[in-house]
Parts: C-alpha cells; sequence; structure tokens
C-alpha cells in the first residue's frame, strides 16, 4: 500500500484490515491522531470513496490538518467532481497557511459550486470568516476577487475579511468600490462604517452612521449603539441602548448592552438590575445567568458564582463562565468537582477542547503550578499536531513562567512555517524587545507585524514598546498613545504609562493608569508596573 505523507514526512501503511483495526483501536483509546492517520491509510488503499470520505470528515473534524488534506486528495483522485472535497482540502490548506495553494482550490470551488458568482463569493465570505487565519483568509479572497473587478459582491467580501484581518484601508478602498459598482446598497454601506471603525476613523464612521439611519431600523441603530461602546462613548451608548430598551424588537439586546456597559463600570448593582431583568423577560438566556455569575464572583459570593457559571455550556460566554466557575472551586478547595465540571463540558461541547484546556493550563500557571501547565499544553498538541497555534501557546506559557530561551525556539521554529504571520512576528518579536534579548532584531520583527495588519492595537502597543527601549520616547508615545485610544488595555496603560514617568510626566503617568485601573483595578502587569516606578 502506499505511504501517507505528512507533516513528519512518510507514515507506511499495512494492510487495510490492519489499518481499519488500528483505527478502530486508537479510537478506543481516545489516541486521536493515530486514528486519523489510521483511517487516512485505509482510504489510500482502497479504490471506495466512502472510505475516503470518511478520513476526511474524521480527520478534519479532529483538527488533523495534514492527514485531512491527504485524505482530500484521494478522495478527489476517486470523485474529481465531488466538490465537499475540494472544500476540505482549501480548507485545510488555508489552516496549514499555505494562502496561495488554498485560494487556487478555492478558485476551482467558487467557478463550479454556486449558482452564480454572486452566490459563491457570500458563501465563501461566510465560510472564510470563520477561520483563525485572518490574513490568509483576507489574501485568499483578495487573490479569488481580483478575477472579477465588476462584481460588487467580490469586492464587498474583499472588504469584510479585510476588516476581520485588521487592515482598515484595504478594508475601506474596497468597500468603496462595491458602492461605487452598486449604490446605495445597505450591506456595503454598513460594511464602510466598520471599515472607517478598523481604520481608527472613528468620527467619520460615526458620522456616516447617523446619515444612514433612518429612524427606523432598529438592528442598524443597534449596531450603531455598539459602535458607540467600541469607541468609548459610554454615555452616548447607554443611552443609545435605553432608547432601544422601549422597542420590542431590540429590548433584550439593549438590556444586554446596558448590563455590559455596567459590569464594565463596575457598577455591580445596575448590571444586576438589567441582567436580572434579560433573565426574567429571556428566560434561559445564557449571557444574563454568565453575566450574573461574573458579578457574584466579583462580590466575593464564590458558591452562588460557580452554580450559576457552571450552567454556562454553550453559547459565546461558555468559555470564559467553565474557566471562572473551575477558578472558583479550586479556590474554594473543590478540586474533584472542577475536574468533573471541565469533563462534563468537554463531553457536551467537544469543539472547546482546546480553547478550554489552555485556559486551564493558563490558571495552573497564574497559581504557581508551572510544571503542569506545560505539560498540559504538550498533551494538548499531542492531541492536535497539527495546530501551530499550541506550539504559539506553549511559547507563551513559558515566556510567562520565565523559561524564555525556551518561548524564543519555539517561536523561532514556529516562524519558519508561518514568515508572513502578523501574530507570530509580532510575539517572537515583542519577547525579544520586552526580555531584552535583541532590541534591533525585535523592532524589525514587530515593524514587519504591523506592515500587515496596521490596525492591531496590540502590534501598535508592540512597536512603541521597541521604541520606547529603543530610546525613541517622541516615536514610542505616538504609537503606545494610539493603541491606548484604540484599545483601553490596561496593559498598553502600563507601557504608556511607564513612558511618561520615563519622560518625567509623572502626573500623566498616574492619570493613565488610574484610568486602567478604574475598570481593571486587579490587572497584575499594570499593578506591578505602577508599584515598580512608585517604590
Amino acid at each position: 500500500m502506499p505511504s501517507l505523507a505528512g507533516a513528519d514526512g512518510a507514515v507506511e501503511c499495512g494492510q487495510a484490515a490492519d489499518e481499519a483495526g488500528r483505527a478502530a483501536l486508537a479510537e478506543a483509546r481516545g489516541d486521536w491522531p493515530v486514528a486519523a492517520r489510521a483511517w487516512v491509510c485505509v482510504a489510500q488503499g482502497s479504490d471506495d470513496p466512502a472510505d475516503a470520505e470518511q478520513a476526511t470528515r474524521y480527520a478534519f473534524a479532529g483538527g488533523h490538518h495534514r492527514a485531512a488534506e491527504a485524505a482530500a486528495r484521494r478522495w478527489l483522485q476517486l470523485e474529481p467532481g465531488r466538490e465537499e472535497a475540494r472544500r476540505f482540502l482549501a480548507l485545510t490548506l488555508l489552516r496549514t497557511h499555505r494562502d496561495a495553494e488554498a485560494a487556487t482550490v478555492f478558485g476551482e470551488v467558487l467557478a463550479s459550486s454556486f449558482d452564480s458568482r454572486a452566490a459563491g463569493y457570500e458563501s465563501l465570505q461566510s465560510i472564510l470568516l470563520e477561520e483563525r487565519n485572518d490574513s490568509g483568509a483576507a489574501r485568499v479572497m483578495e487573490a479569488l476577487a481580483a478575477g472579477d473587478p465588476d462584481l460588487p459582491e467580490a469586492w464587498l467580501a474583499r472588504s469584510v475579511l479585510w476588516q476581520r484581518a485588521e487592515h482598515g484601508e484595504r478594508a475601506l478602498a474596497a468597500v468603496r468600490q462595491a458602492l461605487a459598482l452598486r449604490p446605495d446598497w445597505q450591506l456595503a454601506q454598513l460594511a464602510e462604517v466598520r471599515a472607517l471603525m478598523t481604520a481608527g476613523q472613528v468620527e467619520a464612521a460615526l458620522e456616516l452612521s447617523d446619515r444612514l439611519d433612518s429612524g427606523e431600523d432598529r438592528l442598524a441603530q443597534l449596531n450603531r449603539a455598539w459602535m458607540l461602546v467600541e469607541a468609548g462613548l459610554r454615555p452616548e451608548a447607554r443611552l443609545a441602548f435605553e432608547d432601544l430598551r422601549l422597542q420590542h424588537a431590540t429590548a433584550q439586546a439593549a438590556l444586554e448592552g446596558l448590563g455590559i456597559l455596567a459590569f464594565q463600570a463596575r457598577d455591580f448593582e445596575a448590571a444586576t438590575r438589567h441582567f436580572g431583568e434579560l433573565a426574567k423577560v429571556s428566560r434561559g438566556n445564557l449571557s444574563a445567568r454568565a453575566y450574573l455569575g461574573f458579578i457574584a464572583a466579583e462580590q466575593g459570593e464564590a458558591m452562588t458564582a460557580i452554580r450559576l457559571l457552571e450552567g454556562v455550556e454553550t453559547g459565546p460566554r461558555a468559555l470564559s463562565s467553565q474557566l471562572r466557575a473551575a477558578e472558583l472551586m479550586i479556590s474554594a478547595g473543590l478540586n474533584e468537582r472542577a475536574a468533573l465540571q471541565l469533563a462534563d463540558v468537554l463531553d457536551a461541547e467537544p469543539e472547546l477542547t482546546r480553547d478550554l484546556v489552555l485556559g486551564r493550563a493558563g490558571q495552573l500557571a497564574k497559581a504557581g503550578q508551572g510544571k503542569e501547565a506545560v505539560a498540559l499544553v504538550q498533551r494538548l498538541r499531542r492531541l492536535f499536531p497539527d495546530d501551530d497555534d499550541l506550539q504559539l501557546a506553549e511559547a507563551f506559557l513559558r515566556e510567562q513562567l520565565g523559561q524564555v530561551d525556551a518561548a524564543i525556539a519555539l517561536m523561532r521554529d514556529l516562524l519558519t512555517r508561518r514568515p508572513a504571520d502578523a501574530t507570530v512576528l509580532n510575539s517572537l518579536g515583542y519577547t525579544l524587545v520586552d526580555r531584552r534579548r535583541s532590541l534591533t532584531e525585535g523592532y524589525r520583527l514587530v515593524t514587519a507585524a504591523i506592515e500587515i495588519k496596521p490596525d492591531s492595537y496590540a502590534i501598535m502597543d508592540s512597536v512603541g514598546w521597541s521604541l520606547y527601549r529603543l530610546g525613541r520616547l517622541e516615536e514610542a508615545e505616538a504609537w503606545l498613545a494610539r493603541a491606548w485610544q484604540r484599545s483601553r488595555d490596561p496593559e498598553v496603560a502600563a507601557h504608556l504609562g511607564e513612558l511618561f514617568w520615563a519622560s518625567g510626566r509623572r502626573g500623566d503617568a498616574r492619570s493613565v493608569w488610574d484610568e486602567a485601573l478604574a475598570e481593571s483595578p486587579d490587572h497584575e502587569a499594570l499593578l506591578k508596573t505602577r508599584g515598580r516606578l512608585e517604590r
């Protein structure tokens, strides 16, 4: 039988019956990588496309990208016209950061799978928005859309993906081309507002949003309220949510917005009132349950918080709720209950496995159990050997634990495979600067990252911090102030305040720190920076 070429080289396959048995045995003991490779071996030795399909779906669902790629290629050999196989292949190429190859295969999907090119762009936009490789997804869409310069749907898809990839200039140029081809297109008009926000043109975005507001489109008004939150205009956002609360169609969403604003301002009485009302009008609302749990935790009511949070097993708040519940259980000495709770969640929502385990590793590290945290991440990497993001997660963890050389080695290795990945460039560059290993190289890497993601506040912060360490304080201040304005992130506040302190502007430093601590009073990095400088 042929060998399976994977990321680790050639893997020899045995007889089909033996491989099927190996797959079943591996599944039974939870050894997913071995099971995935065995199923691909079964497919390689079979002329039945059903075997190739099963292998592809199994490997893809388990995050085993190389095995999924091999199985999808075999599936296409057996059924050249099978579009599902082609889509799986395109996605595995994107997930392994081979953007140009992915674009070629997505182009074949676009050409043959849809009733119209416009419908194809709308569908592929939705698919690509779900991918973690956001810059790669945008580059794929850029390549596809280049072939349809007169199609507004192609330009809109390009804009939406560049916006998600934090490149406001490209997003703005693309959506304006869409509007030139199809004036008064509401979807494109809303995308222009979002592109302006991404590019940091907040006033222009809000002005355009006002012009587009007919006074009747409640969903558009809700979107604008959240834009006001994003712009830091919280009193205005609160008034917008209060108005929307009176409208039946948006009342629940407005209550959630009001509750989140109050929670962020640490007005727990108001937050409890809003989320309590939301829980009454929408029984079983998981956002309300989650935030009521977070509030109870902040107020020291651990058992109430645990009861509320452990019931949030699905939805966008599931991960943060389950991790906070586990943390509270462990603090209360309920270690066994915490382990059972996490196991129950993983059984019910297996797609949370990766992020839940990473979050738990972070908790262990914070609690001083660094060895256990690293071991947990390494176990996860064995389960998902093709997920390079887990290598980066281990690097972050090791850096946090003071194992800087090991962290840098992991990042350098990953950069050889993902040289155009802004996240890897920024992570390595920031570490080299922050740990004073190589200021020049670190600055070069973060400036390469900002070229790819010019509107990422995290990378702006890295550029500013690098310039600060290089002694270029005026340039550093411009970058750090911009990052702080964009994010209100307490770690950015720590950096900007330290720059002010070094420049003799201690009042400005304390003002920034006080503003950040008002919303994040327990932020470790900010408290550490302030304590070190004010000693």
